[in-house]
């Protein structure tokens, strides 16, 4: 039995379904445990992130697992549409890099400061989960067309 995705466009059969169940299923285990630990931590009065940080931070975590775990398992239903959203994280991951290493080298900010993560180390850290989500989707990509699929017939 299939059943209609997103804008009813593409269609994804039982397994489909099963495995995108198990892929939000890992995505909420993670950031629930992270948000339990961040709990234990403030409770303690430790703080490893300053202001939101530690929220967007544990946001993206749960996102570059969900996301990466989809593209490796091959279960993204929106086809070349899809794409875009890797371009772009791609390129916003890269700006984020890039700003922020030029505030590190050439204003010499510091990534940590009083033992937590600054504004600047939070951002290079979401840079490097949304450039995570392009590099692996493009390692897929090229493998996919090194190694092209075979008719199981």
């Amino acid at each position: 039995m299939k059943r209609k995705c997103l804008f009813g466009e593409f269609e994804l059969d039982e397994r489909q379904l099963l495995l995108r169940g198990d892929v939000y299923k890992h995505m909420l285990i993670l950031v629930l445990a992270l948000l339990l630990c961040n709990g234990f931590l403030k409770e303690e009065g430790i703080v490893w992130a300053q202001g939101m940080w530690e929220n967007i931070l544990i946001f993206w975590a749960g996102a570059t697992l969900g996301i990466g775990e989809m593209i490796l398992r091959d279960i993204t239903p929106r086809g070349s549409r899809q794409n875009i959203l890797y371009i772009f994280f791609g390129i916003c991951g890269g700006v984020l890099l890039i700003l922020g290493s030029i505030h590190i080298f050439a204003e010499g900010q510091a990534l940590l400061e009083n033992g937590a993560l600054t504004s600047l180390g939070a951002g290079l850290i979401s840079g490097l989960c949304m450039a995570a989500v392009f590099l692996l989707f493009l390692g897929k990509r090229l493998a996919a067309r090194a190694n092209p699929a075979k008719d199981e017939d």
